[in-house]
């Protein structure tokens, strides 16, 4: 009986092909229309999540001054669609970070799925984007020595420095970025009332006349020197006697004096303005200057020197040098210089305090560091600043082929390390002002 039947359903040869396709058309329909009511859906989630980063970028950052809500849908406005959205807005913000998270939610009608009974379908886009401005602490580290009148170097610098406080310091950054300006030829004058409050009140100075620490060997690879025993420049020049456009001493005067710890715009301004030529290039002192204060050890000095009315420090900047651990606090060093490390001359007579006329003559005057012992302290200065993390930049203004490298080492990367010949100082400033933080999308 089994047998009858299948033989008989295998010989079959009648059949309904109409009414099979008709019970075959609502699906094919469903499934090749749905797939064109997909592929809308997902051109509009693109293009909305694409419009939604864009606005809330715009709308996250520290200069904006817009409205954020009003700012984004002025994005969404840009959408291929008319219909209506959700739009939710959070905003956090602070002195140095702004936050903002968006969500945008819509629903899109069907085409060919509401035979499904899918009349829309729902799309939404998140975005979060923060603008956040790490704390930013700056040694601005200049050659003043002679051979900057030279090569029109002093003529070129006060203007690019100014350039580059302007563009470091503005009104959305001033809250949080502090400059020092430290000036260096031969050495570097930290001023009569830091130099006092470092040495301690039993040390006896040489001289009045300017304020520069000398340092020895080992101290350059260290962090704060031991002051208390450290001997102090004596007041001499070895080449710049009897000139009238450079100054005649090794260690410039208190009017060249460092900068401390500052966002006064016009302070500094005024300060960079009045850079002045003298003698030497003591260029491993100025990087081991410029890395001491942005060492969080110098904060008690600084600060009690801000309190009894030495050093004008803003308030809100009491805190600084921060520690080199706070990850919110970003420590930058430019170095700016137009000649080699220079060797170290000093009077022949360690018993000599001030000086008159170049000790440059026969039998006037003794090393304390030949060039390459200059140059070996240098980088060993810029080795112990690049361990604590601190990013250093170097310009070399019009330096010899030779000497270009050994500048060239203290930077934080090879592309950091700027070697130019011409009139494009101020360029440079402008490039290296770029360290400040950018915008960004968080993930």
């Amino acid at each position: 009986m089994l047998q009858r039947l299948i033989k008989q359903f295998f010989g079959a040869s009648g059949g309904s092909i109409p009414l099979m396709t008709a019970l075959l058309m609502i699906p094919m329909t469903l499934m090749a229309g749905g797939a064109v009511d997909f592929v809308r859906y997902e051109r509009l989630r693109v293009s909305l999540q694409d419009t939604l980063d864009r606005g809330v970028l715009a709308a996250a950052s520290l200069t904006q001054s817009q409205d954020p809500e009003k700012l984004i849908k002025s994005y969404l406005a840009q959408l291929p669609t008319d219909l209506t959205y959700n739009l939710q807005l959070q905003e956090s913000k602070g002195t140095n970070f702004r936050k903002i998270v968006a969500t945008v939610s819509l629903r899109q009608p069907t085409t060919f799925l509401k035979l499904a009974s899918v009349s829309e379908l729902p799309i939404s886009a998140q975005s979060t984007a923060q603008d956040e401005r790490k704390n930013i602490e700056i040694s601005l580290v200049l050659d003043i020595s002679g051979s900057m009148v030279d090569n029109t170097g002093m003529t070129q610098l006060r203007p690019a420095a100014v350039s580059f406080i302007d563009a470091l310091i503005r009104p959305d950054t001033k809250d949080f970025t502090s400059m020092s300006i430290i000036p260096f030829a031969g050495g570097t004058n930290i001023g009569p009332k830091v130099f006092d409050y470092l040495a301690g009140p039993l040390y006896k100075r040489r001289h009045l006349v300017s304020s520069c620490f000398e340092t020895n060997t080992l101290e350059f690879s260290t962090g704060l020197q031991a002051f208390p025993l450290s001997d102090q420049f004596p007041d001499f020049t070895y080449y710049n006697w009897g000139k009238t456009d450079r100054k005649a001493a090794w260690c410039p005067r208190d009017d060249q004096q460092v900068t401390y710890i500052t966002n006064d715009v016009a302070l500094l301004k005024a300060r960079a303005n009045a850079l002045q030529p003298y003698d030497g290039t003591g260029t491993a002192y100025a990087i081991k200057w410029g890395t001491q204060f942005l060492d969080p050890a110098m904060q008690p000095m600084m600060s009690a020197l801000r309190k009894n009315g030495s050093l004008p420090i803003p308030a809100a900047f009491d805190g600084r040098p921060a520690s080199y651990t706070d990850t919110g606090t970003r420590k930058i060093l430019v170095l700016f210089t137009d000649g080699a490390v220079g060797f170290q001359p000093r009077p022949a007579k360690t018993t000599d305090n001030v000086v008159t006329g170049n000790i440059s003559c026969t039998n006037c005057s003794r090393q304390i560091y030949s060039a390459s012992e200059a140059v070996s302290a240098y980088k060993a200065a810029c080795t112990y600043a690049k361990s604590k993390k601190i990013t250093i930049f170097t310009i070399a203004f019009r330096v010899s082929a030779g000497d270009a490298p050994s500048l060239a080492f203290c930077a934080s990367d090879p592309s950091y390390a700027y070697n130019i010949d011409g009139l494009n100082i101020a360029t440079t400033f402008q490039s290296i002002a770029t360290t400040i933080q950018k915008i960004r999308l968080v993930p």
